[in-house]
């Protein structure tokens, strides 16, 4: 029975401090077919919790699959895609995934 509550205190601790991104902001240049994607993950250290996945889907497509090891600040990071296939009209999904737990996406109509 200790064990159990010993258990489920350190899971809930991890939880209480893991989260996903509270922002994903896209931005498509159209004149270079270049996607911008900035991510806010606020954490303590860049090298424990952080973004480690981001998937990029093009009309529901998935095109883009990046695995990082750690994100470019204590704030979040910037990231940047060709993406020469879309076109007006298409739409481009965006899903980050932090280490911890925690998903969050966003998408752009271009």
């Amino acid at each position: 029975m200790k064990l159990l509550l010993l258990v489920l205190i350190i899971f809930g601790s991890t939880l209480l401090i893991a989260h996903p991104a509270s922002e994903v902001n896209l931005v498509f240049d159209n004149d270079n077919s270049m996607l911008s994607v900035n991510f806010k993950h606020d954490v303590k250290d860049v090298d424990k919790h952080f973004i480690f996945e981001i998937l990029v889907f093009l009309n529901q497509d998935q095109i883009i699959e990046q695995k990082i090891t750690r994100q470019d600040k204590l704030e979040g990071g910037t990231l940047s895609y060709k993406i020469i296939d879309a076109k007006p009209g298409d739409t481009i999904k965006v899903k980050t995934n932090c280490n911890k737990t925690g998903k969050k996406s966003a998408e752009i109509e271009i």
